[in-house]
């Protein structure tokens, strides 16, 4: 560990990891169901519907099938939400300090055939009609909430907003609205009251297990035992009790929920038990490691879920403090994938806490990440209406994508479009172009037609999902404003709704526009129909012609400025077409590059393309340069 830190009032003496965050780390990896998964992508013991990473398990299914009288889909959803909930059993492990597991129990064979049934009883209902629905999760919740409210304020203000509908004061038919959001308040209180019962069993669970425990694990499981008993029912009154309030809530969550802003809603119960002498910093590094291990007992392999430490709050002060450190430091002692944690830098970032995020990395972790805090927030604030003060509360909701903690839905990857088929298509139909202002004035109308063809796609399917009960109502308890709103997300319930499509290949775009710009519109080597018969037949008996474009043509992300200037004018049109453009409900478009797996698996489809890329190859990933034609650095 690096040596002392000491900026302004802070002083931070890295925490060296502990015995125990090694043996929950190692116990983690080798009990734990979702670590051991080698093959995400199949159905094993456990199918998945809904999303790829919700696992649906027997308890919610016999839920489903208890409540098929139910009076609506989206109520027997949540009845079998909380039948899950209901038959979960308490799993504590030795030496963890927090507690909540998804439970994925092993299956005698009995329980198998009768999965096996259910299964298939379900996939042939409406709620799996939509096999890909709009992901539920890809959302950071407000756990500031949580920790102040516990679930029974959070009950109280449903109920609250239940006597003001005065449903049962009105007429013989009630208006349709009235009703909705009276179903949805329904689902709410069914879901939360399965999760006050599950944390009531697990007290006692630990409470039993004290019993026949030796010191100093009786006295750990003994206070467990009574944090369970405290919250998430009730307001968190310390550090200890507010961190597992949080990861208690989440860990009945199936999907991908991120951390938030752990070193805000957390640090001023820290603080106070710090000043108090409630609670050691050593303890309290415990804690934050076994939250952050906890992430990867609920995120597959092929997905990710993290937090944002550090960046500036409403009024543009620079948060900074024990826990912003403290979780860097968890990363570096637990040394996995998840959480993808990251550090908001602005102009007001120490130097101190850039260098120690530097250490970590050096020494072969792979996060944090670096956020630019101004530059997202600006846009934010300035493209999207949101105001400063929730802009600052900003996450990547799991890989790289923007949310807003507990105020939004960020639609993640709700459709792709796939930028160098796009460019062949436009030069194959319009062989007589001459000019690449003309060719990309036609490339982004046919980008416009295709978006406002698969925006409808999707807000349908948010429709059907609204309609079908395909989320988890007791996430939108900690969503502002469903509430108040009575609307669930899907509903557009949330403050602020983001629609991201996603853009492919944008670099072997940028390249393939370069070649045609040199090749064909400028020297006239070649037309376009000559060029797409090239790529048609994959650059055969045209290698001198592949290796001129790809040794002798600049590339994209080598500082080079003409072809900069040409990927600046690319990215200019792609947002001219969702330029102060919504669509229902008020969910903006905010297009990106975030390709996931995704450049591979469309390049593998796609013939070879205008800048000496071969068929079958990738693309370039996310708005990276395309991989190794980058030489010159960042």
């Amino acid at each position: 560990m690096c040596q002392e830190i000491i900026r302004g009032d802070i002083v931070y003496n890295p925490i060296s990891i502990s015995e125990r965050t090694k043996k929950v780390r190692e116990t983690y990896l080798r009990e734990c169901p979702v670590p051991n998964e080698t093959n995400p992508y199949q159905d094993k013991k456990y199918k998945r519907y809904r999303s790829g990473d919700r696992w649906m398990t027997l308890g919610y299914l016999r839920g489903w099938l208890k409540y098929k009288n139910a009076e609506t889909t989206r109520l027997r959803t949540s009845y079998a939400e909380a039948e899950e909930l209901y038959q979960s059993q308490p799993v504590i492990y030795d030496d963890e300090l927090l507690v909540g597991h998804l439970y994925l129990p092993d299956l005698t064979e009995e329980e198998q055939k009768e999965y096996d049934k259910l299964s298939e009883m379900f996939e042939m209902s409406s709620h799996t009609f939509l096999m890909r629905p709009p992901r539920k999760d890809h959302i950071a919740l407000d756990y500031d909430k949580l920790i102040r409210k516990g679930i029974n304020g959070i009950k109280k203000e449903i109920e609250e907003c239940l006597e003001n509908l005065n449903v049962n004061d009105a007429c013989a038919y009630p208006d349709y609205e009235t009703i909705k959001q009276k179903e949805f308040y329904d689902c709410l209180i069914i879901e939360l009251d399965a999760v006050l019962e599950l944390a009531e069993r697990y007290s006692k669970k630990a409470k039993e297990m004290a019993e026949s425990s030796i010191e100093p694990r009786k006295s750990e499981l003994l206070k467990i035992s009574e944090i369970m008993e405290k919250v998430p029912k009730n307001p968190a009154e310390s550090f200890y009790e507010a961190i597992q309030s949080v990861q208690f809530y989440l860990s009945g969550l199936f999907g991908l929920y991120a951390l938030g802003r752990p070193d805000r809603y957390l640090y001023k119960l820290y603080k106070k038990d710090i000043e108090e002498g409630n609670i050691t910093k050593e303890f309290a590094q415990e804690l934050i490691d076994n939250f952050c291990l906890y992430v990867s007992d609920r995120v597959l392999s092929r997905s990710a879920c993290g937090f944002i430490v550090g960046g500036q709050d409403g009024y543009g002060n620079l948060v900074e403090n024990d826990l912003t450190y403290m979780f860097l430091t968890a990363l570096d002692h637990i040394k996995l994938p998840d959480p993808n944690g990251a550090l908001a830098v602005n102009k007001k970032t120490s130097n101190e806490i850039l260098t120690y995020a530097a250490e970590i990395l050096s020494r072969g972790t792979t996060h944090p990440a670096f956020y630019n805090d101004d530059a997202i927030i600006n846009s934010l604030v300035e493209h999207y209406g949101v105001l400063r003060k929730d802009a600052v509360e900003y996450i990547h909701a799991t890989c790289a994508e923007m949310s807003i903690a507990g105020k939004s839905k960020s639609h993640s990857t709700p459709f792709q479009l796939d930028m160098p088929k796009l460019v062949y298509e436009t030069a194959k139909e319009n062989p007589d172009c001459n000019d690449l202002e003309e060719f990309l004035d036609i490339y982004v109308q046919k980008l416009k037609a295709l978006t406002k063809r698969y925006s409808l796609q999707y807000v349908l399917r948010m429709l059907e999902g609204s309609r079908i009960g395909n989320e988890a109502m007791r996430a939108c308890a900690l969503v502002d404003d469903c509430i108040k709103r009575g609307k669930s997300i899907y509903e557009g319930g949330e403050r602020y709704t983001f629609i991201q499509p996603i853009f492919i290949g944008f670099s072997t775009a940028v390249d393939s526009l370069y070649a045609l710009l040199k090749l064909v519109f400028e020297e006239k080597q070649l037309k376009p129909s000559e060029f797409c018969e090239i790529t048609e037949n994959n650059f055969e008996n045209h290698e001198a012609l592949r290796q001129y474009i790809i040794n002798k043509l600049p590339h994209y992300g080598n500082d080079t400025e003409e072809i900069d200037i040409l990927a600046k004018k690319v990215a200019q049109k792609i947002m001219s077409v969702f330029k102060d453009n919504d669509i229902a409900g008020g969910k903006l478009m905010m297009p990106g590059t975030f390709s996931y797996v995704n450049h591979a698996t469309y390049g593998e489809k796609m013939i070879a393309t205008f800048d000496g890329r071969l068929k079958g190859y990738s693309y370039s990933d996310g708005c990276s340069p395309v991989q190794s034609r980058d030489i010159n650095g960042p």
